[in-house]
């Protein structure tokens, strides 16, 4: 029997592996202040995403309720980049039973850590001051006085978050029924524990606490030039984020290749840059 590709599976595929991997991979970014739409964006075009930086002065027995006051609503500017994961089969691939879903969670596990080299890269000395903390991974459990420095470096937000590396975030994990379940206002973090699969910025860093005011984010769909040119074209909204992939799959009928990427526009930006983000370093 000859070999074929079935569009709907791969289009099931893409769309539950997107939905689980991402989720999850990305679930951090809700930290931040972010615009994520489904509209078409292209690289290089800046997104002013709004972050509020005052609120208004409190009256104590005012004699007019008709003061609007006087709130501060800037805007971070967070230039988009077109981010591509591509991935494919040979000829020989397909032949020997290959199917592209068995490529597409190691492919999102990379655009997922791809997207957090962006996001980290501004935790930076120069950003956001000097490390609060500086302590090894094994050091980062709860309760210690690492978590307490962190949390108390962005104790004003009611909005905390903690984003840790894979070695701190393990000290984390239950290890009974009686232990602390990782969730929102797990440890005095309002809006939970998470990790990222890849850290850049500064050196050695291995967890960051911030509030949403720390850092904008930004996610549009990409744009494509002439969709009739690929088998598959599905747009996908990571329900629990907002942010939306664009999956391609193409046939090319001269070397009989499958080729698909996993896509996005994405930008970040530092936001406020006090009080707002307190990081450790492992040395």
């Amino acid at each position: 029997m000859a070999n074929t590709i079935d569009t709907a599976l791969i289009v099931d595929s893409v769309t539950a592996s997107t939905q689980t991997v991402l989720g999850k991979r990305l679930a951090a970014l809700r930290l931040f202040s972010r615009d994520f739409s489904s509209d078409v964006k292209r690289a290089g075009d800046v997104v002013q995403v709004k972050l509020a930086t005052a609120g208004s002065t409190t009256q104590v027995n005012p004699t007019a309720f008709d003061s609007e006051g006087t709130s501060t609503l800037d805007n971070a500017p967070v230039t988009l980049q077109h981010i591509v994961q591509p991935f494919g089969l040979e000829y020989a691939d397909i032949k020997n039973g290959i199917k592209l879903e068995d490529l597409i969670k190691v492919n999102l596990n990379a655009f997922s850590a791809k997207i957090w080299d962006i996001v980290t890269a501004h935790i930076t000395v120069a950003n956001y001051g000097a490390a609060t903390v500086t302590a090894a991974d094994s050091a980062l459990t709860p309760g210690s006085a690492g978590i307490k420095s962190l949390w108390a470096g962005v104790s004003k937000s009611d909005e905390k978050g903690l984003v840790t590396n894979a070695g701190v975030y393990a000290n984390f994990i239950p290890t009974s029924t009686t232990s602390l379940p990782i969730a929102d206002g797990a440890y005095g973090f309002e809006k939970g524990i998470h990790y990222a699969s890849s850290f850049n910025g500064v050196a050695n860093l291995n967890a960051f606490a911030c509030s949403p005011d720390a850092m904008a984010v930004a996610a549009y769909r990409p744009e494509l030039v002439d969709e009739t040119d690929y088998m598959v074209v599905q747009p996908v909204q990571i329900e629990s984020l907002g942010l939306t992939a664009l999956w391609t799959v193409g046939y090319y009928k001269s070397s009989r290749k499958v080729v698909a990427t996993i896509e996005t526009m994405f930008g970040s930006a530092p936001g406020i840059k006090t009080d707002t983000l307190a990081f450790s370093v492992s040395a």
